[in-house]
């Protein structure tokens, strides 16, 4: 399976319409149609799979947490009140997985934390994931789903179920704060 690249730049629609086809198959899939079930994956697969790659950082993980993603949002997809698009709802979903799976690292990280790394000197690449590293998780999570997957306003407060204000305090702290890690890590 190929991943999609984790630190480009999302080009596909992220709108909250559904499709006709998309509609078809929520339906569909809410009487247990495999077939419906499978379409809807396949569309929104790539997203979601770099979703959980700009978060966990590793492919391995990653798509695992889709898969898991996948598996409840099926098995909630009555819980789906179609307020925002279904792509939103998929993303709160997957989201979640995410940071349940974040937070059980930290857990083993802390009973088993790892050597520091050699010294490195950054290419660009790592230097951005430096950056990003060192970002507190909401203010990373805002700037993903806005620079990376180019969530509106409105579909990351839905996905973060947080108010619109909060994300939009969040993402200008969050790209004040990355012009500053990244500001430091050319000085260094």
């Amino acid at each position: 399976m190929e991943l999609v690249l984790p630190l480009t730049p999302a080009v596909a629609d992220t709108s909250p319409q559904i499709s006709d086809d998309e509609t078809l198959w929520l339906a569909r899939a809410r009487r247990g149609d495999i077939a419906a079930l499978d379409a809807l994956m396949n569309v929104h697969r790539g997203r979601i799979l770099n979703l959980a790659f700009q978060i966990l950082r590793n492919e391995s993980e990653a798509e695992d947490a889709a898969q898991e993603a996948f598996v409840r949002a099926f098995n909630k997809l009555s819980s789906f009140r179609e307020k925002s698009g279904f792509g939103t709802w998929l993303y709160r979903v997957a989201l979640n997985v995410c940071l349940e799976r974040k937070r059980a690292q930290r857990e083993t990280e802390a009973l088993c934390p790892e050597l520091p790394a050699p010294s490195t000197t950054f290419d660009e690449r790592l230097a951005l994931e430096w950056a990003l590293d060192h970002l507190s998780e909401p203010l990373r999570l805002v700037l993903i789903l806005r620079e990376w997957h180019g969530l509106s306003y409105d579909e990351m407060a839905s996905a973060l179920n947080i108010p619109v204000g909060t994300v939009r305090s969040r993402l200008s702290a969050a790209r004040d704060e990355f012009r500053r890690l990244w500001t430091q890590m050319e000085a260094e």
